[in-house]
């Protein structure tokens, strides 16, 4: 069973933009964890700006460290 990293409501960057529009956000607050897929935990984001949502894998993101 995988343990996620991320917690509801951290911000995090994704990590591989190549697979993106480039006019997806590249930054997005965690709102649920969800079950493992090919053993990697997956959560599902949102970006408020943009207005987007998006189901990402935790080896797809880093955390974002605010100032």
């Amino acid at each position: 069973m995988s343990i996620h990293r991320f917690t509801v409501g951290q911000a995090v960057r994704l990590t591989n933009l190549a697979v993106l529009s480039p006019k997806a956000a590249s930054t997005y607050t965690v709102q649920a964890p969800l079950p493992a897929r090919d053993n990697s935990p997956q959560y599902r984001l949102y970006n408020e700006e943009f207005k987007q949502g998006r189901v990402a894998m935790e080896r797809d993101l880093e955390p974002v460290l605010l100032a």
